[in-house]
């Protein structure tokens, strides 16, 4: 009845006396953007002090991709049915739902999913933790993985530092700055752990032969430029070395407009994109990549041949001929500059040991615990600088190491 009234004073009276507001305007099914008087009713129930509680997603978010359809409703709490929808698990969906609460429908899920299928999968610490396996006590620095990590320039020479310094708490036996001689001479006044290779600006495609061989993964890209000496560099190991290498930050833009390219790599890539970098990959906007993230990973994987783990609240992994991976850790802590390129050196050191697919999703997961594991300690989802998480990722891999320990029923 309120709905259909032509004013909207009866519903506003209402909600002034309410402490819970129901949202059941609409379901998954809404395909147009909501509009006319409904809007209005939306603005209304935005507006008001009750607490909002929407049924399976908030009304005026698409189910399947995360968009707002004009206008949707602001929850605190929702609640869904049976299983997680898409739309959910997207950064808008993340903002609109508040605390997602799933219900079963009482249907146990060996009736439900032979029929129906599943688009995605929720990252589960227990099923990483799985992968992990205990190191023999014969292990040395060099059976532990030795990451290479070409990045940095001249007043970019952070991002290296990160990412090596993450490979290393990680697990790698062994980190490798391999850059241009202005950068190396910056960075070895300032790394400890770390060693440093200098690359020949006149001889670039030998010297990174020379510092490839034998290195168990590579991270390619932070803070490395995108000059001329820069492209040479990032066609060279990308498109040629066979081992297992992560694709991020400029080295992503330098394919941009050629994404297809990447598909005639030699070895496995795992590219770490956020929405701009992912935007400029495949010719499109950052717009478009966030009004549908699911989409345009899938596009990037079939363009790239790819693992393709597109950053964000809500970060997706997908890998070729594979369904999504969806990270739910995480907090707007990890929103700081070089969080991306801790990200990088934990996928690489996992990558010394496991698939690569398996090595970005484990990476993405034990990122996102230790923004949380400062949230924890901190009280606050600001101030965290990206050198905290890499002291916190031995803790959280030590805590996701434990959930492995308890039974999986």
């Amino acid at each position: 009845e309120l709905v259909e009234s032509a004013s909207l004073e009866p519903l506003v009276d209402a909600l002034k006396e309410a402490e819970i507001a129901v949202d059941a305007l609409f379901g998954t099914g809404l395909d147009r953007p909501i509009q006319g008087h409904l809007e209005q009713v939306v603005r209304a129930l935005n507006a008001s002090l009750a607490r909002r509680v929407a049924l399976d997603v908030p009304s005026g978010l698409d189910a399947d991709s995360g968009r707002t359809l004009g206008i949707a409703v602001e929850a605190h709490d929702t609640v869904t049915f049976g299983h997680l929808k898409l739309g959910l698990l997207t950064p808008e969906g993340a903002r609109l739902s508040g605390r997602v609460h799933v219900v079963d429908l009482g249907v146990p899920d060996a009736r439900i999913l032979p029929q129906v299928g599943h688009s995605a999968e929720v990252i589960e610490a227990r099923i990483v933790a799985s992968w992990m396996k205990p190191r023999a006590a014969s292990v040395h620095k060099h059976g532990a993985g030795d990451v290479l990590v070409i990045a940095g320039s001249e007043g970019k020479t952070g991002a290296a530092l990160l990412a090596s310094s993450a490979a290393l708490r990680s697990g790698a036996g062994l980190a490798t700055i391999a850059t241009f001689p202005e950068a190396a001479a910056s960075l070895e006044a300032r790394v400890l752990e770390t060693m440093v290779l200098r690359l020949d600006p006149n001889g670039i495609e030998a010297s990174l032969d020379r510092a490839l061989e034998r290195r168990s993964a590579v991270v390619v890209g932070p803070g490395f430029g995108l000059d001329e000496r820069a492209r040479a560099a990032v066609d060279h190991v990308v498109l040629s070395w066979e081992g297992p290498k992560v694709v991020d930050a400029d080295a992503i833009t330098l394919f941009a407009g050629r994404a297809e390219v990447l598909a005639q790599a030699r070895g496995k890539l795992v590219l770490t994109p956020h929405p701009g970098e992912l935007a400029r990959l495949l010719g499109t906007t950052s717009r478009e990549v966030e009004g549908d993230r699911f989409e345009a990973v899938r596009a990037a994987v079939s363009a790239t041949n790819a693992t393709v783990v597109l950053k964000g609240a809500r970060t997706i992994v997908l890998a070729p001929n594979s369904r999504p991976f969806v990270c739910t850790a995480g907090n707007p802590a990890l929103a700081t500059a070089g969080s991306g390129d801790v990200l990088a050196g934990v996928v690489a050191a996992f990558a010394c040991a496991l698939p690569i697919e398996r090595a970005a999703v484990a990476g993405v997961l034990v990122h996102a615990l230790t923004g949380d594991a400062w949230r924890a300690d901190a009280g606050s989802d600001r101030g965290l600088i990206a050198s905290d998480l890499v002291q916190r990722i031995p803790e959280a891999l030590a805590s996701l190491l434990r959930t492995n320990e308890a039974p999986l029923g």
